[in-house]
């Protein structure tokens, strides 16, 4: 189970779930964290949500993409681009994933 990294809704295993792709600044290093839920601080909001390591061996990873943020609505989702271009610092870019 996830809980989406805008409002805090925990997300069930049958529910749809929404992803924003993120790609990491070259400065950070989450790979001891592989495949793990991981807190990330986003200074714009002034609090932690949680954010998928991607494996070395994903389809994500191979796609470029480091980590993700599940989203449970694209409401949701456009909110958390609006505050990723804020966030910058640490993510080179992001992109949508159904």
């Amino acid at each position: 189970m996830f809980r989406c990294a805008w409002c805090m809704k925990k997300i069930g295993d049958n529910e749809p779930l929404h992803a924003i792709n993120v790609k990491f600044n070259e400065w950070i290093d989450y790979s001891d964290k592989e495949g793990e839920i991981v807190q990330v601080y986003l200074n714009s909001r002034q609090t932690s949500v949680p954010m998928i390591v991607t494996t070395a061996d994903s389809e994500a990873k191979k796609h470029g993409q480091d980590g993700l943020f599940a989203v449970c609505t694209k409401k949701c989702g456009e909110k958390m681009k609006n505050t990723l271009e804020k966030e910058m610092d640490m993510f080179k870019g992001y992109s949508d994933m159904e």
